[in-house]
């Protein structure tokens, strides 16, 4: 069982919060793509949402929840987790999860969580603790790769039970973590990021299907995602962002269509559901 998830934010959010409402966000039509291509080839999605688009589409997190598709946390400001302390992390969590609520989703059915720009490494692993103190079943923010904004490099490629005072080892319990797909490049140890989004657009996608069917063989599950604006080429192009945010955008709508075609995914709760048997669903306790 392989793993697809959407982190739904809009295409600004990598600006400074007070920007934020002079933008047009375009993320109705964006996720509308994603959901007709999910309806067509029969595939599920984990939605990670950041409050602002639940805040100001409530209708729209309805639809992804009344399609069957599961929704979880993105978070509030889409900072990196070294931007922020502890307890605001707790409060950007509170903000997240009671958007979600607001928009009809039920608490004990947001499980997951993401950290904006895979930001869950050794500096920040203090995050672990905070998540499983908000009863979260799931992280999946680490991506087990080396690159000039974020990675762990050494941490497992496999979904596996995750503790604060070593991101690197594998528990026998505790929360799970789900990391992103990687290829290890034989004879040089190296991993070679391929779960989506920027990837998914630079790489060559029979490259792609090949290192996620490597993984497949392997008794592993391809954890993928994309970005609403990555299907959108026509996104303005803004003097502070660099070149990779707009890197090869006219691309990633026919790869994205192929990847549902090529592979059968499901939600990231469905595929813990299927190695563990379902837990007692509390969902987030916002008190903590």
């Amino acid at each position: 069982m392989n793993v697809l998830q959407i982190d739904l934010e809009p295409w600004y959010c990598d600006l400074p919060r007070e920007q934020w409402d002079a933008r047009t966000d375009r993320v109705i039509e964006n996720v509308d793509r994603i959901l007709t291509l999910l309806s067509r080839t029969n595939n599920e999605a984990t939605f990670f949402v950041l409050e602002d688009v639940a805040r100001n589409h409530p209708d729209l997190i309805r639809r992804i929840r009344d399609d069957g598709h599961e929704i979880g946390s993105h978070g509030y400001s889409h900072k990196f987790l070294s931007e922020l302390s502890p307890s605001e992390l707790g409060t950007e969590i509170e903000r997240s999860v009671a958007a979600l609520r607001d928009a009809g989703v039920a608490a004990e059915d947001i499980r997951g969580f993401r950290a904006p720009k895979f930001s869950l490494d050794r500096s920040t692993a203090w995050a672990i603790d905070v998540l499983e103190d908000k009863g979260f079943r799931y992280d999946s923010s680490v991506f087990p790769v080396k690159t000039p904004l974020y990675g762990m490099p050494d941490a497992p490629r496999a979904p596996y039970r995750i503790r604060s005072d070593d991101l690197t080892v594998p528990r026998e319990e505790g929360l799970w973590e789900v990391p992103l797909s990687t290829y290890r490049v034989p004879g040089v140890d190296v991993n070679v990021p391929v779960a989506g989004g920027f990837y998914l657009r630079a790489l060559p996608y029979r490259f792609v299907k090949y290192a996620l069917e490597r993984r497949i063989a392997a008794g592993h599950p391809a954890v993928c995602y994309i970005h609403p604006w990555e299907l959108d080429p026509s996104i303005p192009r803004i003097d502070e962002y660099d070149w990779f945010y707009y890197h090869r955008l006219g691309a990633a709508a026919g790869k994205f269509r192929r990847l549902l075609e090529d592979f059968e995914f499901a939600t990231t709760e469905r595929y813990l559901d299927s190695v563990e048997g379902r837990p007692e669903r509390t969902g987030p306790n916002l008190d903590a």
